[in-house]
């Protein structure tokens, strides 16, 4: 009886998923074509198709490349390399449309595979900005889309801009609004989300862009401008939301190696 039985085991076994078995399946892109950019063009771009199997990026810094597949923020990189700023033009497809997490790792996976890129990550507690609910409540409102299902970028989490220091943001998260405050000028810290908010929003944000200031710092309305408010003030007048200081663990990537791109 025994002996009929291990047969059958061995079959069962077979039609495991590895990933159920513990072995992670290797996600990686079915094709990919890696070029230097040799144009000298200032501005880059990247995009990820709607139906989640394509990503397409012109003039992009090696090193935005890596924030945008580990979902940091420039204070958050440390890496002391001349590779990372020059710029590529990379075209990829997967093999089906996946997910927004499954495509990070694919682009994680490119850049280990071309660039041989190796990191370490790091979790120190630091000073940090913690964009919090103020405390007549948040002043948002519930965007109509479906959530974004693409990984952020500057271009899908910044907000348009069509004018000077007024911003526009659509279907936005908290989480990616804070990436995206991390990288306002003035703001000189990581900001983390600590709203508790789910789901995304469509809402307006006007401030001076020059050289916002921290609340009771010295020059706070030259900085800003006598017409716009600096960032901290704006937050919770227009929002709803603020800005708090306080100490908070946050993940560091260290890089430890990384090299030019092996050919296509």
């Amino acid at each position: 009886m025994r002996a009929t039985l291990i047969p059958f085991f061995l079959s069962v076994l077979a039609r495991i998923p590895a990933q159920a078995q513990g072995v992670e399946t290797k996600l990686q892109f079915e094709v990919a074509s890696v070029r230097l950019n040799r144009t000298g063009m200032r501005g880059g771009s990247m995009d990820f198709s709607k139906g989640g199997e394509r990503v397409t990026m012109r003039n992009m810094p090696v090193g935005a490349l890596i924030l945008i597949a580990y979902q940091i923020t420039v204070r958050q990189l440390s890496a002391p390399n001349e590779l990372l700023s020059e710029k590529y033009d990379v075209v990829a497809k997967a093999e089906h449309p996946v997910g927004k997490e499954e495509m990070l790792r694919m682009l994680q996976a490119l850049l280990a595979d071309r660039f041989k890129l190796v990191v370490r990550r790091e979790t120190r507690e630091v000073p940090v900005y913690a964009l919090t609910i103020g405390k007549n409540g948040p002043k948002l409102k519930r965007s109509e889309l479906p959530e974004s299902a693409t990984p952020r970028t500057p271009a899908s989490a910044g907000g348009t801009e069509p004018s000077s220091g007024r911003l526009i943001f659509k279907n936005e998260s908290m989480p990616d609004f804070a990436w995206a405050l991390s990288r306002t000028a003035g703001i000189d810290r990581v900001v983390v989300d600590a709203t508790g908010l789910k789901g995304s929003y469509d809402f307006e944000l006007t401030f001076g862009r020059d050289r916002p200031s921290e609340p009771g710092a010295p020059g706070l309305e030259s900085a800003a401008g006598p017409e716009r408010p600096s960032i901290f003030s704006a937050l919770p007048e227009q929002l709803g939301l603020k800005l708090e200081s306080r100490k908070s663990p946050v993940e560091f990537l260290v890089i430890e190696h990384l090299e030019k791109p092996t050919g296509n």
